[in-house]
């Protein structure tokens, strides 16, 4: 009774676990018809299938994985296997498998695989052509895997024991006399056999000398003269490819570093197989890298350009790779680079667009590439309506889907409808859809634009007639604000070229006063701007200003009560009559109170004790002594980056000329103090050496100077560069950080030759948004302010005049002027002095106060004066009051 009970809780909990299994797979299924490209979705799936032996429903989710993704060489073995297992002896269920193995081997390269797939052919051998069959799947094999240094012997070793059973079959019974007929296919066999061993051993593989070793037994002596040459060279090779396995055994997967250096090695050995082996073996570990993919099919375009080979590795890697957008053009160049059908291409393009791209321009590039391919369809020739009209379906269709998807940023600078508009002016000579076509790029947000209102003019000017490039001209002269003398220059050569004189006054007149109207714009703009730095200014200088008063001002400390002075003594009065009393007193409150009391003004004694002294030697340049005697080959480099060595500094000016010697500063820890001095042999070399003034080393400008004493009055070297009016040269300012010297010399060399760009920076190297660029001829330089003032780069509106530096200004000081000081006096501007309001700081307590003498006994003169008779009268009293303190102080 217990057992039955027993059973039945097993057969309970069984159900349960199959109806969580079947809500699981459920689940699974709608998962994967919301998006197949999910790839775990599509291994658990078949994992709960195979556990719950459902072999109809797991054969069909196997195959609908293998449409979306290749499978691995398990994911195959595995499915294979069971194929296998409910098969029966039917010539037609062995076809299957063979049909299963076949797309197997296509995913990836595997030796395993290949195994399997020779061993379930050996097994067919009885069957009618079994042998033959059994011969064509190992030539494959070893066509394939068979180059595969360290697993290619596992084929061929196979291959060769299968023949040579084979072979065996074919031996006479003992004590028989073979026919003619058994004699020539043991012959033909044997040579079978002896083919294989020699093929194998022209290969370089591992354990190859073990192959030597048994093809001399099984042949019973020596090699023939080439067999053994063969054999000697792949052994040499082989020496030079052990050296890249090896680096592939202690490396960690994906190998990518190591794979792409053997792949290089074999290129320059251009041997097709072999580097199509290696690109192979690269694929399997790195099959969802699109670099591997694109330059293994880059290698396969432009070397060996055969069709049957080229579309299935492309097929394999989009299908590794769906999300690189390069993969997927190339993979449609190629189909019709190899005359696909036009049906194939749409099918791809439709792949392509449902595969998951993350950006617009990538949909962009996906269309692009098939509405190439249809307007190359097109025979201009012939009748072409058919192809006309497939081309302009398609390029709206990709204008609607790209729109709905990214709005206006779908179609980006509207370069597709660009090319739609050309392509009806030019071939279709219909300029009237041409420009409606143009006009809608327009009313995109493109209408501000002089790039793109040329762009028309130029379609209008070459396909259309002169009624509408006035017109055009016309309005974009109103529209565009970012390069209006380009619209202008444009304007004006139109009608000189194309108008009457009344046309051509009428173009200047509007040309000038539009440039007016935009120059006052541009000033008031620049005075709004002008006026909120200032106020920003303003404003951070008080911000700096509340900040250094608040640092400044130290906080009130709690002052404790002072102890009860003891009572003086006559030691104590005569220690304050020494006259270093003052010095005395203030150093011991320093160690009491750790607090320091400044000097008295005017006070001059020895500097604090805490205040290092720099020695004549410290003052000096730390192990480095100028010599002036080598001052005319020797040239003093600055602002040198701190990491650079006497090596680097070499390496910068040894182009000028041989170096005797380079002494670079350092402090007394051994680091760089960022200067140098660089002596050469002779004097040649440093006029080469100067030229490189302000080259960037390391992202800082290098200053490079010739090497004077500037000490004993000499006069300061002069500024390089003119301060006065240079007509051919620009001053730019407003420039984005990120502008480059190419960058500038790109825009500005469009208005004529130029001489030198100077990019204005820092002492650090950073720049600061300024620049030079010198013309040879003064009329292109007035010419380049007229096209570039207000040109914008990134997000900056650049700023063009000619170079007109401001005079500096020197500070003139009179003798006789005296500046008011903060208390309202005046105080000298030649020497210190001591102004009226200053005031003493020396606190009270240590101030050096009279101190009267110990009082005697009153003598006869004494007491005469002070009862009215003759005496001293400059003898101080015995004591004051604070009265007479107060009096005496103040003279009064």
């Amino acid at each position: 009774m217990e057992s039955e009970d027993f059973s039945d809780s097993n057969s309970s909990d069984d159900d349960g676990e199959n109806d969580l299994a079947l809500e699981l797979i459920a689940q699974l299924r709608e998962k994967i018809n919301e998006n197949p490209y999910l790839y775990d979705n599509h291994t658990e799936i078949i994992k709960l299938l195979k556990s719950s032996g459902e072999l109809e429903k797991l054969r069909e989710a196997r195959e609908n994985m293998s449409k979306y993704f290749p499978l691995t060489a398990e994911l195959w073995l595995d499915w294979i296997k069971d194929e296998i297992r409910m098969i029966e002896d039917d010539f037609k269920d062995r076809d299957n498998i063979y049909q299963l193995f076949s797309r197997a081997v296509q995913d990836y390269q595997s030796v395993p695989l290949w195994l399997e797939y020779v061993q379930f052919a050996i097994g067919g051998m009885k069957d009618d052509g079994g042998i033959s069959k059994m011969r064509k799947i190992f030539e494959e094999a070893i066509t394939v895997v068979g180059l595969h240094v360290t697993q290619g012997s596992m084929v061929w070793d196979a291959y060769r024991e299968t023949e040579n059973a084979v072979l065996a079959g074919l031996l006479p019974a003992p004590g028989s006399i073979p026919t003619p007929e058994q004699e020539e296919s043991f012959n033909v066999q044997n040579q079978r056999v002896s083919s294989l061993f020699k093929r194998q051993l022209a290969v370089p593989l591992l354990d190859m000398e073990q192959t030597y070793s048994e093809y001399k037994d099984w042949n019973g002596g020596d090699l023939d003269i080439y067999t053994e040459e063969s054999y000697q060279k792949s052994l040499a090779h082989l020496e030079k490819l052990k050296p890249f396995e090896d680096s592939l055994v202690t490396a960690e997967s994906p190998y990518w570093e190591e794979y792409q250096t053997y792949i290089n090695f074999e290129l320059k050995g251009d041997d097709p197989s072999r580097i199509q082996c290696i690109f192979e073996r690269s694929i399997t570990e790195n099959c969802l890298n699109p670099e591997a993919w694109l330059k293994y099919t880059k290698y396969l375009d432009s070397k060996l350009k055969i069709k049957s080979v080229i579309l299935p590795v492309y097929e394999r890697a989009v299908r590794n790779c769906p999300w690189s957008c390069l993969l997927w053009q190339r993979y449609l160049l190629a189909l019709e680079r190899h005359n696909e059908s036009g049906n194939k291409l749409k099918d791809v393009t439709a792949k392509a667009l449902t595969s998951g791209f993350t950006l617009a321009s990538e949909y962009s590039t996906i269309w692009s590439t098939y509405i190439d391919y249809l307007r190359r369809q097109i025979n201009w020739s012939e009748d072409h309506t058919e192809q006309l009209e497939l081309f302009r379906e398609t390029i709206e269709k990709a204008l609607e889907n790209l729109t709905e998807y990214f709005g206006n940023d779908g179609d980006e600078n509207g370069m597709m409808r660009q090319y739609w508009a050309v392509i009806e002016g030019k071939m279709c000579k219909n300029m009237t859809r041409a420009r409606e076509i143009w006009n809608e790029i327009m009313g995109l947000g493109y209408g501000n634009q002089a790039n793109m209102w040329l762009e028309y003019y130029k379609l209008e000017r070459a396909y259309g007639d002169n009624k509408h490039c006035r017109k055009l001209l016309q309005k974009a002269l109103n529209s565009v604000t970012d390069w209006p003398e380009s619209i202008t220059q444009a304007y004006i050569n139109f009608e000189r070229e194309e108008g009457t004189l009344e046309d051509y006054d009428v173009a200047v007149g509007r040309c000038e006063a539009q440039l007016d109207r935009l120059t006052d714009r541009k000033a008031k703009a620049a005075e709004k701007e002008e006026v909120a730095t200032q106020q920003k200014k303003q404003v951070r200088n008080e911000k700096k200003a509340q900040k250094k008063f608040e640092k400044k001002t130290p906080k009130k400390e709690v002052m404790t009560p002072p102890e009860k002075p003891a009572k003086k003594s006559p030691n104590n009065k005569r220690k304050l009559e020494e006259p270093n009393s003052t010095t005395s007193s203030i150093s011991k409150q320093d160690k009491a109170d750790d607090f320091r009391v400044p000097p008295p003004p005017g006070y001059k004694g020895e500097p604090p004790p805490n205040k290092k002294q720099k020695t004549e030697e410290e003052t000096t340049t730390e192990g480095v002594k100028h010599d002036p005697s080598k001052d005319d080959r020797t040239v003093f480099v600055s602002n040198l980056n701190f990491d650079i060595n006497e090596d680097g500094i070499k390496e910068i000016f040894c182009k000028c000329g041989e170096i005797s010697e380079i002494r670079l500063v350092k402090n007394f820890h051994g680091k760089s103090k960022g200067y140098a001095y660089v002596e050469f042999i002779d004097e040649l070399p440093v006029t080469k050496a100067l030229e490189l003034d302000r080259q960037p080393v390391h992202n800082r400008p290098m200053y490079v100077s010739r090497c004077e004493d500037r000490g004993g009055g000499k006069k300061k070297a002069e500024f390089r560069f003119s301060t006065d009016l240079e007509k051919n040269k620009l001053f730019i300012k407003n420039l984005p950080f990120t502008c480059t010297k190419d960058a500038l010399t790109t825009i500005f060399s469009q208005h004529g030759k130029l001489k030198d760009v100077r990019i204005i920076t820092y002492r650090s190297g950073q720049p600061k948004g300024l620049a030079y660029v010198e013309y040879e001829s003064e009329e292109d330089a007035k010419q380049a302010v007229l096209k570039t003032d207000g040109l914008q780069i990134g997000d900056h509106h650049i700023e063009v005049a000619i170079s007109n530096p401001p005079a500096r200004k020197q500070p003139v000081i009179k003798r006789d002027e005296f500046i008011p000081s903060l208390g309202g006096g005046k105080k000298e501007s030649e020497t210190r002095g001591k102004a009226r309001t200053q005031i003493a700081l020396l606190p009270r307590a240590v101030q050096k106060v009279p101190v009267p003498k110990k009082p005697t006994r009153p003598s006869a003169s004494a007491t005469a004066s002070k009862n009215g008779g003759s005496g001293d009268s400059s003898a101080p009293p015995t004591a004051m009051s604070n009265s007479d303190f107060r009096n005496m102080l103040l003279k009064k």
